[in-house]
């Protein structure tokens, strides 16, 4: 295993033997920390550093045992320097050394930073995919100065077999980094086992023919398992739960707009995500939209960390759930212990320490289709609860992992300069003084130090301390990095932490009408992202896609969503129950008839009211019929023509017309027609109107008009008389 990437067990904690599924206890503590390069970009690397954070809180709080963090993190150091390279018998350090190009994204700026590094690759691939093919590789880190090819980390290099577009690999990156920043915001909530998404950048080899590209990640040591896919899939041997709750976590938390999928990797270290989008225009192929996010909830039993930490059941009609049977006993074997102190997804109480919605998410709110989020009741920002880690409490040392600890630990290592260093800066308790001054470190660079009580950026410098640490660099050097901070990004982050908190929006749909009854009639429809979920699963049922070849597709199940995807305000699935119900032709679950009773009609005809208000012209028709002639008006209705006359008013009123004057819909009536019918009205009288023949001869000449301008000649003359015929009877 690499030095970069480390296993730590707490010895003293549990049996002594590791395990990569979801047993976790109070007993049994295992610690997963990427301790990454000196030069690795900030805000990246977070959320490893918090999982071993969080796990040592966690611990050292145990009513059953505690132990001694600094012990702990002793232990930790002395393992990994003996830990032997998996890689040895390759000799790496033999292949000739290469430069590339390197670049890293940034998820909290959204920039892509560009440098140079050192790297071994192999030249034949030890690994091989569906889609890309794998290579060895000792990558030198810009820390340091003499190249130890011996002791440098294992990385994994990864490039696409058949050809692909270049921005294909910046897009995977930018894929993954979003995603991590997920993975971060789900540990805040503490489940039972926290999770980590790795650190993926790009290798540019500039000296080789055409300058091909690779995707370059940390060599992890472990049984790599693919938990979910992107399609529904679900692994059934060594069943997680971790997995599928971080999953649905990230549905709820994003406001349904987005949902990260194709879990897989070692323990709860994750690589290669895909996260589907509302839009589904993101992340190129794999990014399945509401198509993947319905596959996902097809196949997903919440299990006790989804209840647990307050993320409400997707609605799935009795078949569906009964279909999933399966699952829920494979929940039985997990071994995940809830320890009882998980935040519930939304909870005040957790504070979003990146400050806001990830940068991803904000972009989603601004292009989609729910235009509504940014007026969402959002978290309010309070500091965590004790229990939970603080980075200001950290930088003060009252934290187990606090800069007491750390010094002493300095001391320890190197006698008496930890504290001869912190009394040169002006500072106490492991807290210096903002002061600038000049350090002469083992690399003979000048530092410019800022010291600040509270930077949340030091975490990253605590963690590239611990590198040089392990690596064996002098505590000048090791000094220096705990206490330099990057100006170049102190603004984006101060804005990043003061933006607003993102919302939590539950799965099920008696929430979802609840947030949008609050909403303005004429912001409802079309603005539910959950509801184009279900009415995904109904395309999804009609097209057989969860039936065996031979079977029949689950109708009932079909309607089921429809009816969910109609009461989320989602327009085409309104149209279709109001037509299904009336017992007329649908284009949608063509098949599917239901028994023609009253309430089914009195449904139905609501149903068309509320898409006639939602602006569908079909539907402004249909129900200006119904009240015109009575056919297929509900039973509670009567005939009502000044009602009949709003509706084709309103039909009329559609700007949506070609050129010709005719409506461009699929079966809407052309406008001339309409024109007569409200004409023969306003002639005749009755139903609630009055006999109008003034008014009646208008329409009919404008009538006349339309059809003359779609070359129908000789209705435009018929059109021309009645219109004459009308105005005679007002002068009689």
């Amino acid at each position: 295993m690499a030095e970069d990437d480390l296993i730590f067990e707490i010895e003293g904690v549990g049996n002594g033997t590791a395990n990569s599924g979801d047993e976790s206890s109070d007993d049994e503590q295992y610690l997963i920390c990427s301790i990454t390069d000196y030069d690795d970009h900030k805000s990246n690397n977070v959320c490893n550093l918090n999982y071993l954070k969080g796990k040592l809180c966690e611990t050292s709080s145990s009513p059953i045992r505690s132990f001694n963090s600094k012990d702990a993190w002793k232990h930790a150091l002395e393992k990994a320097k003996h830990m032997p390279d998996p890689w040895v018998e390759f000799h790496m350090e033999e292949i000739e050394t290469e430069t590339a190009t390197r670049y890293r994204y940034n998820a909290i700026s959204g920039k892509w930073v560009e440098d140079e590094v050192l790297m071994k690759m192999a030249r034949q691939p030890f690994g091989r995919g569906a889609m890309r093919e794998c290579y060895r590789t000792k990558k030198l880190s810009n820390f340091t100065r003499h190249q130890q090819w011996k002791s440098a980390s294992n990385y994994v290099a990864k490039r696409y077999i058949d050809s692909v577009d270049r921005d294909v690999y910046f897009e995977d990156v930018r894929l993954q980094m979003e995603a991590k920043l997920w993975g971060e915001e789900y540990n805040r909530h503490k489940p039972p086992k926290q999770v980590d998404i790795m650190q993926m950048c790009i290798l540019e080899m500039k000296n080789k023919p055409a300058k091909p590209l690779y995707h370059l990640e940390h060599y992890i040591e472990g049984k790599y398992i693919k938990y979910n896919s992107n399609s529904g899939f679900v692994r059934d041997e060594n069943f997680r739960l971790t997995p599928q709750a971080f999953s649905h976590f990230t549905f709820e938390r994003s406001a349904h707009q987005l949902l990260v999928v194709d879990i897989q990797g070692v323990g709860d270290l994750y690589t290669d995500p895909q996260i589907h989008t509302s839009s589904g225009t993101d992340f190129g192929d794999g990014n399945l939209g509401v198509r993947g996010m319905a596959l996902f909830f097809h196949s997903h039993a919440c299990n006790r960390i989804c209840k647990k930490m307050g993320l409400t059941p997707f609605d799935l009609s009795q078949r569906e759930m009964a279909a999933l049977e399966h699952a829920q006993n494979l929940q039985k074997t997990a071994k995940t212990v809830l320890r009882g102190t998980e935040e519930v997804c939304g909870s005040t109480r957790v504070r979003t320490l990146s400050g806001s919605r990830p940068p991803l998410l904000r972009r989603l709110s601004e292009n989609s289709a729910d235009g509504n989020v940014s007026d969402s009741p959002v978290d309010s920002l309070p500091c965590s609860p004790s229990s939970w880690w603080s980075p200001k409490e950290e930088m003060l040392g009252r934290s187990p992992m606090g800069w007491t600890v750390f010094n002493e630990m300095f001391n320890e290592h190197n006698g008496s300069l930890g504290e001869r260093r912190i009394s040169e800066s002006g500072g106490d308790s492991g807290c210096p003084s903002e002061r600038r001054s000049e350090l002469d470190g083992d690399l003979g660079d000048r530092a410019i130090l800022n010291m600040r009580r509270y930077c949340e950026s030091d975490e990253d410098s605590i963690r590239r301390g611990w590198t040089c640490l392990l690596k064996g660099q002098h505590l000048d050097v090791l000094y220096n990095l705990f206490v330099v901070k990057d100006h170049n990004n102190e603004d984006k982050w101060n804005h990043y932490h003061t933006s607003r908190a993102h919302s939590h929006w539950p799965s099920c749909v008696a929430v979802e009408v609840e947030r949008l009854n609050a909403i303005k009639q004429e912001k409802k429809i079309g603005k539910s992202i959950l509801g184009k979920v279900h009415l995904a699963m109904v395309r999804y049922h009609e097209a057989s896609r969860f039936c065996d070849k031979l079977e029949e597709w689950d109708r009932e199940s079909a309607l089921f969503h429809l009816e969910h995807a109609a009461l989320c305000g989602e327009l085409e699935a309104i149209v279709a129950l109001s037509l299904i119900y009336l017992q007329l032709p649908h284009h949608i679950l063509t098949d599917v008839t239901v028994e023609d009773t009253e309430q089914y009609r009195k449904s139905g005809y609501d149903y068309l009211l509320m898409g006639a208000e939602a602006g569908d012209r079909p539907s402004m028709i249909r129900a200006a019929r119904a009240f015109d002639t009575g056919v297929n008006l509900s039973p509670d209705r009567t005939r009502d023509w000044k009602e009949a006359l709003r509706w084709y008013s309103a039909a009329l009123n559609m700007t949506d017309y070609d050129e010709g004057g005719e409506y461009d819909g699929t079966g809407d009536e052309p406008r001339y027609h309409l024109l007569v019918r409200e004409a023969e009205i306003h002639l005749t009288g009755g139903f609630g109107v009055e006999a109008d023949p003034q008014t009646a001869g208008d329409l009919f000449t404008e009538a006349a008009e339309s059809a003359m301008a779609n070359m129908k000649g000789r209705l435009a003359n018929q059109y021309y008389q009645q219109a004459e015929k009308a105005w005679a009877m007002m002068e009689e």
